[in-house]
């Protein structure tokens, strides 16, 4: 009785607390800042932006860009204009369920149930920072089919050729679709090493990555899609998430650790890996040490390598039945529901106090703020009226703009200058501002009106 506990109820208590976790981070956390200006991207887009040539949010952003996000962008901004936030804070929840799910069947067909269920659970930790309510939890969900598809290529070596289709929607949701190419690449040649198809075999299984990046220029973005890869690469010094991870942090520890006993468990019991399993897993320790947001992608394909460690400590078992793969659906979808329930309340209350809403409410169309850097997404959404100066959407803004936006807030020599190019009409800051108490202590700027949050400072009295 109690090894039929442990064997076969225990992983299914974990995997529904893991459910209940995301639903209650979610619900706590609520949306966050950048899912704002992922849904003015999508409103935009909506009435009329062009695709091949998009327009700009203010005076102060003057970049050539490519949009890479703009279908799931749409997405967000309909299911916005439907449900509210509440809607797009379900959606997170629901996508990151649904990517438990194949964490869990994928990390299954090599485990036992418990062994999977502790994976996916580690998985989680690892990866929770990454997944919130913005277009890049549609690439960890893809990152996830795409290994899961290639893992079971590389057991049965049959070509799963849907994945080119796959390979053409992505770029249109999210800028990593190239991560689907590199799995299919790493899979392949780990392939060869190992000579477990024949040849003529593996090039009909090459035609999957080769297809996939011609249909990655078939899309309204066009080739625009690879320039944006070195776009982003030349501002990765501006954004945290572009930088290395700091493995003192708890996910980046934890996502540190999965690799570890990996390689541990390869060391002190070796298993008949293939050239293909150690590739992947090379492949998932680069994308580790590359930085903070590909840490995610790292922990997916790390999750089914560590469930096998795990497994040879643990009894086997074969793979998941019908009934199994049913209950943990259906805690899914029970999970998502409490979510559904709960949303409501939490999106219903207020992002930033009614007077500074109602204050900008009123100022005209075009009006010139000098905001800061965090704040910036939510009112680009909410005042779309307003010509802000900076928000964290960096496509948009030329690295000479990137360059003055941090010298505002860091207050670097020359800031001074830059205030005084910009000709704002207001400035927007948090209550214990560097930049606000610049402003208001060496420039002379006057406190319009303000309270332990945020203050709205004018160069002269309005």
């Amino acid at each position: 009785m109690i090894t039929v506990f442990v064997r076969r109820v225990l992983p299914v208590i974990g995997m529904g607390a893991v459910m209940m976790v995301v639903a209650t981070r979610m619900i706590i956390s609520g949306t966050g800042a950048d899912t704002y200006f992922h849904l003015r991207f999508g409103q935009e887009f909506l009435d009329g932006w062009s695709i091949r040539s998009p327009g700009h949010l203010s005076a102060f952003d003057s970049a050539s860009w490519t949009p890479t996000q703009w279908l799931a962008q749409v997405g967000m901004a309909g299911v916005d204009d439907v449900f509210g936030l509440a809607g797009i804070l379900w959606l997170a929840g629901t996508l990151t369920m649904a990517l438990l799910v194949l964490v869990y069947l994928m990390a299954r067909l090599r485990a036992a149930p418990l062994a999977a269920a502790l994976a996916t659970a580690v998985f989680y930790v690892a990866a929770a920072p990454g997944l919130s309510a913005r277009p890049q939890l549609l690439s960890y969900v893809f990152i996830a089919v795409a290994t899961h598809a290639w893992l079971a290529t590389v057991k049965d070596g049959r070509p799963r050729y849907w994945l080119v289709l796959l390979a053409w929607v992505w770029p249109t949701v999210h800028g990593m679709w190239p991560f689907g190419i590199m799995i299919a690449v790493v899979v392949l040649a780990g392939m060869a090493l190992d000579r477990s198809v024949a040849p003529r075999a593996l090039l009909k299984l090459a035609v999957i990555p080769v297809a996939s990046l011609l249909l990655s220029a078939a899309t309204p973005a066009g080739l625009g899609a690879f320039r944006s890869l070195v776009d982003v690469s030349s501002r990765s010094d501006y954004f945290a998430e572009w930088g290395a991870p700091d493995f003192t942090s708890p996910s980046s520890f934890v996502l540190a650790l999965m690799l570890a006993v990996v390689f541990l468990v390869a060391l002190v019991r070796p298993l008949p890996t293939t050239w293909a399993d150690a590739l992947m897993i090379g492949m998932a320790t680069a994308w580790a040490l590359f930085t903070v947001r590909t840490g995610p992608a790292a922990a997916i394909v790390a999750a089914p390598f560590l469930a096998s460690a795990i497994q040879t400590f643990l009894p086997s078992q074969g793979p998941p039945a019908r009934r199994e793969v049913i209950t943990v659906l259906a805690l899914a979808a029970v999970s998502s529901t409490v979510l559904a329930l709960s949303a409501g309340s939490r999106t219903s209350e207020p992002v930033v106090p009614a007077w500074l809403d109602a204050r900008l409410d009123a100022v005209p169309t075009g009006t010139r703020v000098l905001n800061e850097w965090d704040s910036g997404p939510y009112f680009l959404w909410r005042h779309p009226q307003l010509s802000l100066v900076m928000h964290g959407y960096g496509d948009v803004f030329t690295d000479d703009e990137i360059q003055r936006n941090a010298d505002l807030v860091q207050l670097n020599r020359g800031w001074d200058d830059d205030v005084a190019d910009l000709e704002a009409d207001y400035a927007l800051v948090t209550a214990d501002s560097r930049l606000g108490y610049a402003l208001v202590h060496q420039l002379g700027w006057t406190v319009l009106e303000g309270d332990d949050e945020f203050e709205l400072l004018s160069p002269s009295e309005k």
